[in-house]
Formats: structure tokens, sequence, C-alpha cells
């Protein structure tokens, strides 16, 4: 395959899929990883996809999920190293806490099993069946379920949710922009995101540094409500922040 043809090929399959790995592209290109870097690079410098860390997305994507077993698998370590942060210092003995169904949170599950009495619920079905697996109280809401992100979505979830008190909600988020709306592509996700935000005494974002000054289609909360909880930052990430914001490096 040549050059421009492969690369073609790269640029379609990531509009398609909105986030997608190097692994990914080297099965469906027959391609080694150092010739799928290249070319995403290049792609990258052309303005037709941006590169992140381990894969590439789509710049055109903006009201489009991603598959979850790609979700998964983009930036694991900081997503690991945010949530034990999380858990370790805003989740306490006997609390009711809500944790969505973002890959970041759903780390969060491992580390919350020793501390007692903790009672977890939540909108995304991994994070349910990962919480019981580790002896953890759980509740999940019902609803529909989404195919690519297996959450809970609709308003019997939501009907559910406004009946409920939380110690701290543990939320995810595909985008946070320079003015402070903390955004993701689906309407009905973002509207359980709100209400789990507005039944709980605090509630603390989960992002990864590629969620940094992107933007998805629906807003679901401002930065000024929020604690933030991200990996270091450099110095171009923080010029696309907000002014005011409650933000947590952790190293």
């Amino acid at each position: 395959m040549l050059t421009p043809e492969r690369q073609k090929v790269i640029e379609d399959f990531v509009n398609q899929h909105g986030l997608c790995r190097v692994s990914d592209l080297c099965s469906i290109t027959s391609t080694s990883e150092s010739t799928i870097r290249r070319d995403l690079n290049q792609l990258a410098e052309k303005g037709l996809i941006k590169r992140v860390h381990g894969g590439a997305q789509s710049v055109k994507s903006f009201t489009h999920d991603v598959s979850q077993h790609i979700r998964f698998s983009m930036n694991h370590n900081d997503k690991k190293l945010i949530a034990q942060y999380a858990a370790a210092n805003f989740v306490h003995q006997d609390d009711y806490i809500f944790i969505d169904a973002g890959t970041t949170t759903y780390e969060m599950v491992p580390f919350i099993a020793d501390i007692p009495q903790v009672t977890v619920v939540t909108n995304g079905l991994e994070t349910a069946l990962c919480a019981i697996s580790h002896g953890i109280e759980t509740i999940l809401l019902g609803g529909r379920i989404k195919e690519n992100t297996h959450a809970v979505v609709g308003q019997a979830a939501l009907k559910q949710l406004q009946g409920m008190n939380f110690s701290a909600s543990f939320v995810g988020t595909n985008g946070l922009d320079y003015r402070g709306n903390l955004t993701t592509p689906d309407t009905e996700e973002a509207a359980i995101k709100k209400i789990a935000i507005a039944q709980a005494n605090q509630t603390y974002i989960l992002a990864d540094t590629s969620k940094i000054g992107e933007c998805s289609f629906a807003t679901f909360a401002q930065v000024k409500n929020v604690t933030v909880l991200t990996t270091a930052l450099g110095a171009k990430e923080k010029e696309l922040l907000p002014a005011k914001i409650k933000l947590k490096e952790i190293c």
C-alpha cells in the first residue's frame, strides 16, 4: 500500500471511530508501528487528525462516542493514577458515592474495595460488575444501555438519581475547554452527569490530560462547581485552562 493510500485509510478509520489505537491501525493496514506513528505525525501536522498518546483522535467527531474497548486502553496508566488518588483521598467509610460510566472513574473500583461500608451507585455496566466482583455494595441505575459506552441513560435512570444523595460524585468528561465547560458527546449521558453532580456534596472530575482544551457537544457542568483531578500538565496544556479552576495535578 502506497503512503498516500495508507494515510487516507488511516484518516477515514480515525474519523469513523473517533479514537483509535496504533495497534488497530497496524492491523487494518498490515503495517509496522513505526510506519503508523510516522503517518499519524504527518496527518497531525496537516491538521487531518489529532495525535494522542497511543493513537489518534478525529478532529471531526464532535458528537461521536468512542467504543468502550478503545476507551479503556487509551492513557491507561494515567487513568489508574488519577483513580487511585481519588479513592484514597475522597472516599471514606460509610460513604454513598456515585461513579459514572467513564473509563477513568471505572479504575477507582479496586482502590475502594478496602474502604469499609462504601456503597457505589453507578450508571456504568462495567463499573457495576467490577464493584460486585470486589465485594462492594452496588446499585446499578435502571434504563437503556448505550451500545458504545455501556452507560445506562434515560428518564428512569434520571428519576432514580433525583431521589439519591451522595457524599461525592466521581464523573468523567470528554472535554474541558478554556471557558470552563465540561462536555460529553451525548445529551443523555450529559443529563446523568448533571443530576449526579447536583445530588452530591462534592464532585470530582477525573480527566486525563488528553481532555484538556477539548470540547464536545453537550455541556454538563462548569469547572467552578467541581474539583478537577488530572496528571501533571505541561505549559501548553495549562494555557488551555480557564482562569478560575479548582485543579489537582497528580504526579
